[in-house]
């Protein structure tokens, strides 16, 4: 075997580095949507009335504290700008 067989038996695993790239964005986003839901329905535990007054409070808190923590990764992982900046160095 030459060293040029060897070089062109090299495959490279592309597809597989994206389609695992590709499935953790995607879990990523079902348990971002899963801790917003779950604050949300907190938060209509919360405000409903058939509950108890302590059950009611500690819901609204919790869905509270999940909903500001659910917004808080949502702007921590959005870009700030959307295309990159170009700065021309001075001459």
């Amino acid at each position: 075997m030459t060293q040029s067989d060897a070089c062109e038996r090299i495959v490279y695993p592309r597809l597989f580095w994206r389609v695992l790239f590709a499935q953790v964005i995607v879990l990523g986003a079902f348990l971002f949507l899963s801790l917003i839901s779950l604050g949300g329905y907190l938060l209509m535990l919360g405000f409903d009335a058939g509950h108890p007054q302590p059950q009611r409070l500690l819901a609204l808190a919790g869905g509270g504290v999940i909903m500001l923590v659910g917004l808080w990764l949502l702007k921590v992982a959005m870009p700030r700008r959307i295309s990159p900046v170009l700065i021309e160095p001075e001459r």
